[in-house]
C-alpha cells in the first residue's frame, strides 16, 4: 500500500512539474508579439519628448512672431518677416513630421519582431528537420555496416557514411545554435528578459502569406503614388520647399538677385527641390527594388515546392514497391533523406518570402 502511495505522489509531483515547466513558458500569438514589442519599447516615450519639444518650440516662435521691430537693414526686415510668417508655420509642421515619425517607428518596431518571428519559426522547424535527416543516415548507417560485415558493399562507402553522419551531426549543432541566436534576437526586440530561463513560443506556423502582391491586378504605379502621398520624408521635405518658397518670395519683395541673402534664399529653394526628387526616387527605387526581390522569392518557393513534390512522388512509388515485397527499407532511405532536404529548402523559400512581402508591404505603407 506504501509503495502504492509512493508512485502515485509519485505521478502527481511529475505531473506537477510538467505543468510548471509549462507556465513557465510565455506564449506569444502574432499579434501579441507586435503589441508587446510596442509596449515594452523605450521609442514611444522618446518620441513623445520629441513632440513635446516641438510643442514648446512653436509656441516660443509665435511669441517671437509678434514681438515688436523698429527699423533696420533691408535684410534683417524680411528677417523679420520670415520670422513672423514661415517660422511658426516651420515649427507646427515640426510637430505634425514628429507625430508621423512616431507611427513610421511603431510600423518598424512591428516590422522587426514580424521579420524576426520568421526566422525563429524556421530555425525551430530546422532543427527538427535536421533531428529527422540525422535519424536517417543513422538507420542507412546501420544497415549499411551489416551488409560490410556480409561482405556486400566496399569498406569505402561506410567511411564515406560515417562521414556524411558527422556532417549531419555538425549541422543539427550549427541549427541549433542558430536557434538560439534567432531566439535571443527576438527576445531583445520585445524587451524582455533575455535569460534562458525565460522560455517563450509563438502559436504561429511557418506558412507563405497571402498577399496581392503578387497577382496580376496588381498596380504598382498607383500603389507608388499612394506610397509617396503617405510617406514621412517626402512630406518632410514637400514643406520645405513650400517655406523656402516663401522665404524666397519674401526676400524678393525687398532685395534683388546679386545680394547674398538672396542668393543664398535662391540656393535654399533649389537645394530643397532637388532634396523632395531624390526623396521620391529613393522612395520609388525601393519600392520597385523590393517588389522585384518578392517576385523572385516566389519563383524560388515554387520551385522549391515542384522539387518536393517530385521527391514526394518518388518516395511513395518506393512505399509501394515496399509495401509489394520488391525493394527493401535500405533502398527508401536516401529518397526520405532528399525529402527532408527538400522540405527545408520549401521552409527556407517560405521565411523568405514573407520577409520579403513584409518589407515591401512597409515601404507601400500598408
Amino acid at each position: 500500500m506504501k509503495r502504492v502511495l509512493f508512485f502515485v505522489l509519485l505521478l502527481v509531483f511529475s505531473c506537477s512539474v510538467l505543468v510548471f515547466a509549462e507556465e513557465n513558458i510565455t506564449r506569444f500569438t502574432y499579434q501579441s508579439a507586435l503589441e508587446t514589442a510596442v509596449k515594452n519599447s523605450i521609442q514611444p516615450s522618446l518620441d513623445d519628448t520629441i513632440i513635446k519639444a516641438k510643442e514648446s518650440a512653436l509656441e516660443k516662435a509665435r511669441e517671437d512672431a509678434i514681438k515688436g521691430f523698429i527699423g533696420g537693414t533691408l535684410q534683417e526686415v524680411v528677417e523679420v518677416s520670415i520670422k513672423r510668417e514661415v517660422t511658426p508655420l516651420e515649427a507646427e509642421n515640426a510637430i505634425e513630421v514628429a507625430k508621423r515619425q512616431k507611427a513610421d517607428n511603431e510600423r518598424a518596431i512591428k516590422a522587426e519582431v514580424y521579420q524576426e518571428m520568421m526566422r525563429v519559426l524556421l530555425a525551430q522547424d530546422s532543427v527538427a528537420l535536421k533531428e529527422q535527416k540525422l535519424e536517417l543516415t543513422e538507420e542507412k548507417l546501420r544497415i549499411d555496416k551489416i551488409q560490410f560485415q556480409e561482405g556486400l558493399i566496399a569498406e569505402a562507402d561506410i567511411i564515406n557514411e560515417d562521414l556524411a553522419l558527422s556532417v549531419d551531426k555538425l549541422d543539427l549543432v550549427k541549427a541549433q545554435t542558430q536557434l538560439k541566436s534567432n531566439i535571443l534576437d527576438i527576445k531583445q526586440r520585445l524587451h524582455v528578459d533575455l535569460d534562458d530561463d525565460n522560455q517563450i513560443a509563438f502559436d504561429y506556423n511557418l506558412d507563405k502569406v497571402g498577399t496581392h502582391y503578387v497577382l496580376g491586378f496588381f498596380n504598382m504605379d498607383k500603389a507608388i503614388d499612394k506610397a509617396i502621398d503617405a510617406d514621412t520624408d517626402v512630406y518632410n521635405k514637400e514643406k520645405a520647399l513650400e517655406y523656402a518658397q516663401m522665404k524666397l518670395t519674401l526676400t524678393a519683395e525687398k532685395l534683388k538677385p546679386g545680394n547674398d541673402f538672396y542668393d543664398k534664399k535662391v540656393y535654399e529653394v533649389e537645394a530643397a527641390q532637388k532634396a523632395l526628387y531624390d526623396a521620391k526616387t529613393n522612395l520609388e527605387v525601393s519600392i520597385r527594388n523590393a517588389h522585384n526581390d518578392l517576385l523572385t522569392a516566389l519563383d524560388a518557393l515554387e520551385l522549391a515546392n515542384k522539387k518536393l513534390d517530385l521527391e514526394n512522388s518518388r518516395l511513395s512509388t518506393l512505399k509501394m514497391k515496399l509495401n509489394a515485397g520488391v525493394i527493401s527499407r535500405r533502398d527508401m532511405i536516401d529518397t526520405e533523406i532528399n525529402v527532408v532536404s527538400r522540405k527545408q529548402e520549401v521552409l527556407q523559400a517560405i521565411c523568405d518570402f514573407n520577409v520579403k512581402n513584409d518589407i515591401l508591404r512597409n515601404l507601400l505603407g500598408d
